[in-house]
């Protein structure tokens, strides 16, 4: 006989989680959700993994979501850890990620009476889910109970705009015993949501943007795909007008460019390549300067007849309406054509002839070549970056010969915070089948603020991490904040107080020092080599860093 929670909603609960398919769930310790944890860990179609910190908890449940494009529940206790969610939510709310926040709470009746670990949960996450909903066995029934909780589960999935995936918030309040067991509910089956046919595109004659393809003017703008890393082979997009694109976005063409800010004079474009429309592709660019260069332009978006895409972000208020991915492999004119390969080639020509010194440019260069030496099936199968500078390198750099065939490029470009990043590619890595080959590119800050990442059972042990330890918020030496010299390394830079070396050991990873070029090479590939996780800790000067990467940046601006 199969046992479960004798609370009906977390029995309920988990019981349609694996009728839908769901495998893996994530959950933290505490008391108020013992119904929760119980439920889960007698049903025997999921796989329970304990994460402590409740924010990287959610984040691995990110990782595992983008992998198996599946709801996966993330289940905390009641009161102040429901808020820690807040920050992976968010982030899967713009990349529309299915996840599941699974809130456990206090009966209803004691809310607002000052009881330990309580607040108003009901519809704390509201602004950044899809969709939120209480689930209350004081009185709902079970068919009540499994009508709501599938219903969850298809929001998750389709309930976005154009169809698109998302978060969801479930709160699930209990009175006490909470530890008792019961018999696993049989589930009524009369009311099953079924998946939506996909959205057909009106075959309207946008005149404006027809006209634009016509002569060369239309610029296609692919930002990340999230919902394409777990079939990247065959979500890979042929994209035939021209494209700046993002490490991420699964697309290919002739006139594909990667990195397009450097073209910018002035912020604005080489009046050979000049858009006069754009259709974009993915979620929004990453790139203010290319953000701001496209303003007014009109604007279509290509997604709501891609499986769990959707509609396009107004990024401009320039949008238009939907456009069938059919538009991509429209044809280019031959002399716009060639405007765009001259301009892939400058850039190409460009960058092979900059031989940066050792710097933050200097370690990716390093990376990149390093990877595109080894034997294709060794090359990185995975590599997670961390926001904001690693995004950005990342751009700049010929990965696509870096990597595995059909490898996974992803950062957490949502809202594009540093919450998560280590907790996400541990998500990630946890359900993937090879042992080696999954690798996270960070900044020592963003490596230390995630640091209870690790603090997980069972703990992974394949993740290689990168760690480019410039002292500090290296992306901060790009913006204004300089010019208050006597304010800039403690508020804006912020070095971190705990040695990379110490993280490292503490997450018991093999630790590797590189502080050259010689270094890393050697240092990539013994970590290759090396069983369980790795931590290379890449020093890099961060004055030197932000003086390479502007005589980079100026290269692509002389004639």
């Amino acid at each position: 006989m199969q046992l479960s929670s004798s609370h009906p909603a977390a029995a309920v609960l988990a019981a349609v989680l694996a009728e839908q398919g769901v495998r893996h769930a994530v959950v933290s310790p505490g008391s108020r959700n013992a119904p929760l944890v119980l439920a889960l860990h007698e049903q025997p179609e999921i796989d329970v993994r304990v994460s402590i910190d409740e924010r990287a908890a959610a984040h691995h449940a990110l990782g595992i979501a983008l992998a198996t494009w599946t709801p996966v529940p993330v289940v905390c206790t009641s009161g102040t850890a429901a808020l820690n969610h807040g920050p992976a939510l968010a982030e899967a709310f713009h990349a529309r990620i299915p996840l599941l926040s699974i809130t456990a709470d206090r009966p209803v009746e004691v809310i607002g009476r000052g009881h330990g670990q309580s607040l108003t949960q009901a519809g704390l996450h509201a602004l950044h889910t899809l969709h939120h909903d209480v689930l209350d066995e004081s009185v709902m029934d079970r068919e009540e109970l499994t009508k709501r909780t599938r219903h969850a589960l298809y929001k998750a999935m389709f309930g976005g705009p154009g169809q698109a995936s998302g978060p969801v918030h479930l709160n699930v309040p209990f009175d006490e015993p909470l530890y008792e067991l019961a018999s696993a509910p049989v589930i009524p089956c009369d009311f099953l949501e079924q998946k939506p046919e996909m959205l057909s595109t009106p075959h309207n004659t946008e005149e404006k943007l027809f006209d634009a393809i016509s002569r060369g003017k239309a610029l296609v703008l692919a930002g990340p795909r999230p919902a394409t890393a777990h079939r990247v082979a065959e979500a890979r997009r042929q994209v035939h007008l021209p494209c700046l694109a993002e490490r991420g976005s699964c697309v290919s063409g002739p006139l594909v460019v990667y990195g397009g800010e450097r073209l910018l004079e002035g912020g604005k474009w080489p009046s050979s390549v000049q858009p006069e429309a754009i259709i974009t592709l993915g979620l929004p660019p990453m790139s203010k300067a290319i953000r701001t260069a496209l303003a007014d332009l009109p604007h279509w978006h290509v997604g709501a007849d891609m499986d769990g895409e959707g509609a396009g972000w107004d990024i401009w208020g320039t949008l238009q309406g939907d456009m069938p991915q059919s538009v991509l492999q429209m044809s280019t004119p031959a002399g716009a054509a060639q405007n765009w390969k001259n301009v892939r080639d400058h850039l190409d020509q460009t960058h092979q002839k900059q031989k940066p010194t050792w710097s933050d440019l200097g370690a990716w260069k390093v990376m990149t070549e390093t990877w595109s030496g080894w034997e294709r099936e060794t090359r990185p199968r995975s590599i997670h970056v961390a926001n904001s500078a690693s995004a950005r390198y990342a751009q700049w750099v010929d990965l696509d010969a870096a990597m595995a065939p059909h490898a996974v490029f992803h950062a957490n470009r949502g809202v594009a915070g540093i919450d998560g990043c280590t907790s996400t590619a541990i998500g990630w890595e946890s359900v993937q089948p090879t042992k080696q080959g999954h690798w996270l590119v960070t900044g020592d800050v963003a490596f230390h603020y995630d640091a209870n990442a690790l603090l997980t059972d069972p703990v992974y042990t394949n993740l290689n991490v990168i760690v480019i330890n410039n002292g500090g918020g290296g992306i901060f030496r790009w913006l204004p904040g300089t010019q208050h010299p006597h304010l800039f390394k403690r508020h804006f830079e912020t070095p971190p107080s705990r040695t990379v070396k110490a993280q490292a050991q503490a997450m018991e990873a093999t630790y590797f020092l590189a502080s050259c070029a010689k270094d890393l090479r050697l240092s990539l590939n013994q970590a290759a080599d090396t069983d369980g996780p790795t931590v290379i800790d890449v020093q890099t000067p961060a004055e030197r860093s932000a003086e390479v990467l502007t005589q980079y940046l100026n290269a692509f601006r002389k004639t």
